[in-house]
């Protein structure tokens, strides 16, 4: 069995590579985040109940497709360990499929919707079976918790550049490319995105390795490792907090065109700037994620000063107060509406980099507590969590949106405004601050997970002592 050096630190090459992966992933994440509902609804042409209702129902589907694949990773042997081979084998599918939910049929309502559904649910298998094992390959990158959160905060350096790239280039790309018509413009620039993601992933495969291994002589058995899963009390804690702030998050971005589209009016000097809606749009999304892009830079500190558990605590309620008053805004309050952007995208920033180290801590947890190893499993855990956050996130957008009387490409009633309005404000706030008062009761705080890696260290180093022993 091999075991790494609990104090081996990773190079930058690596750490730089492990980031591009999250990048690759963000490129359709936030593409169907921010867009998603707008394309489904103003591009593709269906109604916003239809694509809320499948926007649930593929992350129901995921709810089978999810442990599935972390029990697969679990079991994976090959040369190039369990969890990087997907990185390889899925990167290409991934970019397929990927392009394939950016294509609009000729066809009727009824075989559109079809199409539009069997996609956007093969393409959240596809991202499973490649962003699952990248999950996981954080937690076998190393046997050392600080340099897991360091290296998560490469991680969401690459996952905010890769949001950034979708805020600023897919909006100009799209008018470029298809002008007054958009459904080309998508197309062209998605097929774009797609061969970017493709390379990147195959980066990543490349510059990392997997040091961890299972403990030796664990036996594969998934009723086993199921009942491991249910008695880890801090991964049900952490699901419910990636799902609440994950949904907070979609039902912000995804207001975010529908806001600019029919309650800001079409031209706005913007800090002596006159930007139209399209170019508002994308100036509110790429401020929003460089904001969080700067905020991500700080995970260390911020960490360092407070711990995990209190940062993520802290930085999720500050986040939700600057949301909070976005919903009282008029439409010629855009620089404010900026402003307040600014320092909640900031806050926000660090917040997915510190869930997913906690992720990690949660296998040390219970490694050490039963002796066995599920990294793939808890991983596909906190996929599923963020997942369905962002299913519901998207599927109440639309609910509301149809709940309101909202009709594509018209002038819209008080009603629907009020609800675009609450969508960005409000809603996500309260689902914020949720998200952040669970982790009053997290029981893995630092100096907890001192003690765990100090039993695990001493635990594997009786295992390779016994092993090199033995005839």
């Amino acid at each position: 069995m091999h075991i790494a050096d609990n104090d081996e630190k990773l190079s930058l090459k690596e750490k730089a590579g492990f980031a591009c992966g999250d990048f690759a992933s963000n490129l359709f994440f936030m593409a169907f985040t921010m867009y998603g509902l707008y394309f489904y609804t103003d591009v593709f042409g269906i109604s916003a109940a239809v694509v809320g209702s499948m926007f649930l129902l593929a992350r129901i589907w995921d709810a089978i497709n999810d442990p599935i694949m972390g029990l697969i990773a679990d079991r994976t042997r090959s040369k190039w360990g369990r969890f990087r081979p997907y990185l390889l084998w899925m990167a290409i599918p991934y970019g397929i499929v990927g392009f394939a939910c950016f294509l609009v049929p000729d066809w009727g309502v009824g075989a559109k919707t079809t199409y539009a559904a069997i996609t956007y649910i093969l393409f959240g298998m596809i991202y499973t079976a490649v962003n699952l094992p990248y999950s996981g390959l954080m937690a076998v990158i190393s046997p050392n918790s600080l340099e897991r959160t360091k290296i998560a905060g490469f991680r969401f350096i690459g996952a905010n550049s890769g949001a950034l790239f979708v805020a600023l280039c897919i909006p100009l790309l799209v008018q470029f490319f298809g002008a007054e018509n958009e459904q080309y413009g998508y197309k062209v620039t998605m097929g774009l995105v797609a061969c970017l993601a493709t390379i990147l992933f195959f980066v990543t495969f490349a510059t990392t390795r997997e040091r961890v291994e299972p403990p030796a002589g664990q036996s594969s058995s998934v009723l086993r490792d199921m009942s491991d899963l249910f008695r880890n009390k801090p991964c049900f804690l952490l699901f419910l907090v990636g799902l609440l702030f994950l949904g907070s998050l979609s039902v912000h971005l995804a207001s975010v065109p529908f806001y600019f589209k029919y309650y800001v009016s079409e031209s706005y000097e913007l800090f002596g700037w006159q930007l139209e809606t399209q170019e508002l749009i994308g100036a509110f999304f790429t401020w929003g994620t460089m904001c969080a892009l700067l905020g991500v830079l700080t995970t260390r500190h911020v960490v360092k000063l407070f711990g995990k558990v209190n940062a993520f605590l802290i930085l999720m309620t500050l986040s939700s107060m600057f949301w909070f008053p976005q919903y009282f805004l008029g439409p010629d309050d855009v620089s404010t509406l900026f402003i307040l952007e600014g320092f909640s995208a900031f806050f926000a920033g660090p917040t997915p980099a510190i869930v997913f180290a906690m992720y990690a801590d949660t296998v040390d947890y219970s490694e050490m507590k039963t002796g066995r190893r599920s990294t793939g499993l808890v991983m596909s855990f906190a996929s599923l969590g963020m997942k369905v956050g962002w299913a519901i996130g998207g599927a109440l957008g639309g609910w509301i949106l149809a709940g309101t009387g909202y009709i594509p490409n018209q002038e819209q009633t008080p009603e629907a405004i009020q609800g675009i309005r609450a969508m960005l404000g409000w809603i996500p706030a309260g689902m914020g601050l949720v998200s952040g008062a669970l982790m009053l009761v997290h029981p893995l705080t630092d100096k907890k997970m001192e003690e765990v890696s100090g039993s695990l260290a001493r635990t594997r180093g009786a295992a390779l002592a016994s092993a090199e022993q033995s005839p």
